[in-house]
């Protein structure tokens, strides 16, 4: 998928992925609210000489070497924690106080994390007064509380700009992963661009299927029925013209008998415009529902591959200029073997007999035997409006090329008539 493509999921899934990021904001907001968090209020003092002292420079840079070494001292805290009446002991006491010279400046900063915001000030104000209110080299240096802590409205801990970029971000990035799975799955190809986007090839026609897929339109030239199968005879007779012979392989992708109708009415539309035609039934095998029966009356595709005469096979069709060959009773040999050894020399038999061979082959989802038929040759591939969703379809596409055949176009089959019958 390109970006195009991307964005377009996104777009169709708007709803899932704005309902994810709220569902996802949620998680992340309920998780940081019952987390253990803790909180850092900050205190500041600083050391300076007594305008009136006469002590020079060196006692003031001790005193204030003494600072970091005292706001953390056992017998401070022991009075702080006795003025405050705290329920720490000194030692969970000292494991939050922390003092340290203020970067740039010549004071002291006292940092306090506390899991209560109001606590936190408030020993870090207890330490910084205590610090204050001490003597300092014989009263000519004076330690003065320069900042008073304040109850911190945020949490540090956890670190709220990595809980929510992390925890957002993964929101974010599964929800784009889930709408385009979701878009994936479930967007279906309803309309040309959706096929042509999809499948990388051209809509021939947009057709609606009668409730009887049994009734043949195209047996009835001139009626406005037959009239659907114009352009589409015309995009094959363009397909098959360049030579006395073409193979062109019907298939669907899903189970179901739109593609047999299609196969069988374009056959017929060829034969109609004097094309000599073979309609090859290639569904063959148990899958399909059909009993394998111990002693056929009718030679088949599946005799031909097993050494049967093609001409005992082939039977008149229901107009001039078409001829059809059943897909045969078979017995125990696999119909995979059977295509990849014999298949394309009964197709080059009847080449030289036909001009056209169409083959109804099985839906796409169902076997391989449609991309093994199709292999030097053209699929039709028939579509249900609404039936497959567009990744499907182009991985269908995909490997109908990978396995050597030509996506000749699709056919975009309405739903219209089908759900009148249902």
């Amino acid at each position: 998928m390109d970006v195009r493509e991307i964005c377009a999921a996104l777009w169709r899934q708007k709803l899932l992925v704005l309902v994810l990021l709220l569902i996802g904001g949620a998680v992340v907001a309920g998780g940081l609210w019952v987390a253990p968090k803790t909180y850092e209020s900050v205190a500041r003092v600083e050391a300076a000489k007594e305008p009136t002292a006469t002590a020079d420079a060196a006692a003031v840079d001790k005193a204030r070497r003494q600072l970091a070494e005292t706001a953390d001292s056992t017998a401070l805290l022991r009075d702080v924690r006795q003025a405050l009446d705290l329920e720490l002991s000194v030692s969970e006491l000292a494991a939050e106080v922390d003092g340290r010279s203020a970067p740039g400046r010549t004071g002291l900063e006292i940092t306090v994390r506390d899991p209560d915001r109001v606590q936190a000030a408030r020993i870090a104000n207890a330490v910084a007064a205590r610090i204050a209110a001490l003597s300092w080299d014989d009263a000519i240096v004076t330690v003065t509380v320069t900042e008073r802590a304040m109850a911190p409205r945020l949490f540090v801990d956890p670190p709220l700009a990595t809980v929510l970029a992390g925890g957002l971000g993964s929101t974010l990035l599964l929800a784009l992963g889930v709408a385009l799975v979701r878009d994936r799955r479930t967007e279906t190809v309803d309309d040309a661009n959706d096929v042509e986007s999809a499948a990388v090839a051209p809509l021939l026609a947009h057709l609606n299927a009668p409730a009887d897929l049994t009734a043949m339109p195209a047996l009835h030239p001139g009626s406005a029925e037959a009239d659907m199968f114009r352009h589409l005879r015309l995009a094959l007779e363009a397909e098959t013209g360049s030579g006395p012979s073409k193979k062109v392989v019907v298939a669907g992708v899903s189970a179901g008998e739109v593609s047999v109708w299609l196969g069988a009415n374009a056959a017929i539309s060829l034969a109609h415009v004097g094309r000599r035609v073979l309609l090859v039934d290639g569904r063959m095998g148990d899958r399909f529902g059909r009993p394998a029966q111990p002693a056929p009356d009718t030679l088949g595709l599946y005799d031909v591959l097993k050494g049967a005469d093609l001409d005992r096979a082939v039977s008149p069709g229901p107009v001039e200029l078409l001829s059809v060959l059943p897909a045969g009773t078979w017995g125990h040999d696999p119909p995979d073997s059977l295509l990849e050894q014999d298949f394309d020399r009964v197709i080059a038999e009847a080449s030289q007999q036909f001009d056209v061979v169409v083959v109804l082959a099985p839906p796409l989802d169902v076997a391989d035997d449609a991309r093994k038929m199709a292999v030097g040759g053209s699929l039709l591939l028939a579509v249900t409006e609404g039936g497959v969703s567009s990744s499907a379809l182009r991985s269908h596409a995909t490997r109908v090329r990978a396995a050597g055949a030509r996506l000749l176009g699709v056919v975009l089959i309405g739903r219209r008539a089908e759900a009148t019958a249902a």
